[in-house]
């Protein structure tokens, strides 16, 4: 009885070890591809699916997550893109270990910039101010001559999405000396700007943006993918 369970753990375990090579080696096969596909450097893919093995013998696969760090494309600068391809299928050469095609039909993802890529991409549109992101917001520093006045002070607000662009929605200001509050409302709206993005990484839409200590992070959809393995 103690030899069987021995045998039978030792199958279970070289079981999973066949499953996680498989895995590991199909990922390897996808990342190189994925690399060349979107201009990504050494990115990690993993097939959230487990056991990997039934998953290949069928052809398909529920998500495929891929990262990469410090993506450089189309005049941008992220320092992490995220994609997850869901409805993967695979064909019977890939199956079979040899060259074939595995296509993705749907794909969302996730590019995240600095806070100093933010301030070049807005440079010169929000007169001389610097943005600083956190989680609850921007604020924006400004020293500037606005409507005949010297304005320095702070301004907060958030980045919000807009048909491929970002905009800066001021909520409020506050300056040195005070402004009058209709001075203060014409100013807020001077500041109000929208500026459209390159195309991002991984041609991941700007759908969504979000806020973080020093970072700002883009999400939405991804465009449908075939990659040759």
């Amino acid at each position: 009885m103690r030899k069987l369970l021995v045998l039978l753990l030792v199958l279970v375990l070289a079981g999973v070890g066949a499953d996680f090579v498989a895995a590991r080696v199909f990922e390897g096969r996808v990342a190189a591809t994925i690399a060349e596909r979107f201009d990504l450097e050494r990115p990690i893919v993993q097939v959230r699916d487990f056991p990997f093995l039934p998953r290949l013998a069928l052809g398909r696969f529920n998500t495929i997550d891929v990262a990469a760090s410090d993506v450089r494309a189309r005049g941008i600068t992220a320092s992490r893109v995220e994609l997850h391809l869901h409805d993967v299928s695979a064909t019977r050469d890939v199956l079979l270990g040899r060259p074939g095609q595995v296509t993705v039909r749907r794909a969302d993802g996730q590019v995240t910039l600095t806070e100093a890529e933010v301030n070049r991409l807005l440079a010169g549109r929000l007169r001389g101010g610097t943005v600083e992101l956190s989680s609850d917001g921007v604020r924006l520093r400004v020293a500037t001559e606005v409507l005949g006045q010297t304005l320095t002070g702070t301004i907060t607000g958030t980045l919000e999405a807009r048909s491929g662009s970002i905009a800066f929605v001021p909520s409020s200001i506050s300056s040195e000396g005070g402004l009058d509050p209709a001075i203060q409302r014409e100013l807020l709206s001077l500041f109000e700007v929208e500026v459209p993005l390159p195309r991002l990484p991984a041609d991941v839409q700007v759908e969504r943006v979000v806020t973080a200590p020093g970072a700002l992070i883009v999400s939405g959809r991804a465009g449908a993918v075939q990659v040759a393995t």
